[in-house]
């Protein structure tokens, strides 16, 4: 990832954190700006950062995805969320 991609994302009205799956039934992001922790609601257009490309997984996919060894393969990716149909 370049190092203005997040500068990039909130151009682009996105909010850009980092992804937290703590076992609940809800997606949080630990946005980079201020390191407040936020839910991500369902009705959100979530982009993961992962092996050098933006992906688009459903909400459900990043809360039930594992590892190899069982952790949840999503947690803690560079992420930008925006509300959809939103700027």
């Amino acid at each position: 990832m370049n190092r203005y991609q997040d500068l990039i994302d909130r151009a682009d009205h996105y909010e850009v954190g980092h992804l937290i799956v703590d076992g609940s039934s809800t997606l949080k992001l630990q946005r980079k700006t201020d390191n407040v922790i936020v839910n991500i609601p369902r009705d959100y257009n979530i982009e993961v950062f992962n092996c050098n490309k933006f992906e688009k997984p459903s909400y459900e996919t990043l809360l039930t995805e594992k590892d190899d060894i069982g952790w949840p393969a999503y947690a803690g990716l560079y992420t930008k969320i925006k509300r959809k149909g939103g700027n």
